[in-house]
């Protein structure tokens, strides 16, 4: 794509970028406290109205993060629908929350005419929840902001999607790759390396991006995984962890040498800063460390980890082999750690001088974040796995 008229879309004359001094702006941000408290009702709604209606648009949402308590995605939609509508005068403060939103629909393959759908049902599900409030007049203007919201989105990844296939070994959509190799690196981690069954050379990515699998032969919804290697090689790599009762992550674990499975390119924002660098992750949340520390180990000086034992935890090896300071803690030995006592006990001498960079569970991020503030961290930046709970920057 080379953009996204409007007309892709539904028929609109939204600006693209500024939304402050537009009518539609003004009647959405005058509305936005009567339609916050009845957001999760209107996106409990929404989804199974736009399931039904559209049965296509199943195939870019985890069910599990659909049904399962608490629905990240519902509770991800409630939240962006807020801070959009709060923020709608200034933009600027969603830039961070838009540009995640974007790299993950082109890992999925989100396409302009997907937009409309979302517009439609969303609308409808305004008016059955909001009901007479919901008069003409705030009608057009949710519907105007709404299509605004979705041509910045389908301009930014027909940029994104363009950039990708720009790239050294880049491709647009889904590609064929074999799968060339397997090996277990922790308990319940396997690291899968696949190469293009059309051969094509090395494939160049932002160190810490995620690659998309498409298991379509199986039936289910594309799966984001962070890419584990360096750029430049004839391969990829990831490391699903095994999920109980997870049919992708189980079909993952199943895969044979010389499989095919469908990847779109690596898209995602998280990425070193280009100053020296501390890596704290919890669980799986070491995949984008270790592709760090493949791809930049002069910029890594510290690495953290937390996991449930020494079998557990991914690609401990490396993180030993490195020349980067390390501090392992296992929870099943020695309890769940306090956040503040690992920022005074191992990083504190790295506040100054440092960025930091977390992945890991919610818990893990918020706890980390948190006491790194508190300390006086000049730069933290968060991976989050699943639908992220979009707040303005």
């Amino acid at each position: 794509m080379s953009g996204c008229p409007s007309t892709a879309i539904v028929k609109s004359t939204s600006p693209a970028v500024t939304m402050s001094g537009c009518p539609f702006a003004a009647i959405v941000k005058a509305t936005a406290p009567a339609v916050a408290p009845k957001v999760r009702e209107i996106v409990d709604d929404f989804y199974p109205r736009m399931f039904s209606n559209s049965p296509e648009a199943k195939a870019f949402f985890n069910p599990a993060n659909q049904f399962k308590e608490p629905p990240l995605q519902r509770m991800a939609l409630a939240n962006a629908v807020v801070a959009y509508a709060t923020s709608i005068d200034d933009l600027s403060k969603l830039t961070g929350a838009l540009e995640i939103i974007a790299h993950k629909h082109c890992g999925l393959g989100v396409k302009p005419r997907h937009y409309s759908i979302v517009h439609q049902n969303l609308m409808e599900s305004i008016g059955h929840v909001m009901g007479d409030a919901v008069t003409p007049e705030v009608g057009e203007g949710w519907s105007e902001a709404v299509l605004a919201l979705a041509k910045n989105l389908c301009e930014l990844e027909a940029k994104l999607y363009a950039e990708s296939a720009g790239r050294r070994g880049g491709w647009k959509g889904v590609k064929d790759f074999r799968v060339a190799g397997t090996r277990r690196v922790a308990t319940d981690c396997v690291e899968l390396t696949f190469k293009p069954v059309d051969g094509a050379g090395p494939i160049d990515f932002t160190p810490g991006q995620f690659l998309t699998l498409h298991l379509h032969k199986q039936g289910s919804t594309p799966r984001h995984y962070t890419v584990t290697n360096a750029p430049g090689k004839d391969y990829l790599q990831c490391c699903p962890k095994l999920v109980e009762g997870g049919f992708v992550s189980s079909a993952l674990h199943g895969m044979k040498e010389g499989d095919v499975v469908g990847v779109s390119a690596p898209f995602g924002t998280f990425k070193l800063s280009g100053r020296p660098a501390v890596l704290c992750s919890a669980g799986v949340g070491a995949t984008p460390m270790k592709c760090f520390l493949d791809s930049a180990p002069e910029q890594v000086k510290f690495v953290l980890h937390i996991d449930r034992d020494e079998a557990a935890h991914p690609f401990r090896k490396e993180m030993e082999a490195s020349s980067a300071g390390t501090h392992f803690h296992y929870t099943d030995a020695g309890g769940r750690p306090e956040a503040a006592a690992l920022v005074e006990g191992a990083l504190k001498p790295y506040l100054a001088e440092c960025d930091f960079f977390l992945c890991g569970p919610p818990p893990f991020l918020a706890d980390m974040s948190a006491a790194l503030k508190a300390a006086g961290a000049r730069s933290i930046h968060l991976d989050v796995f699943g639908p992220a709970l979009a707040q303005p920057n």
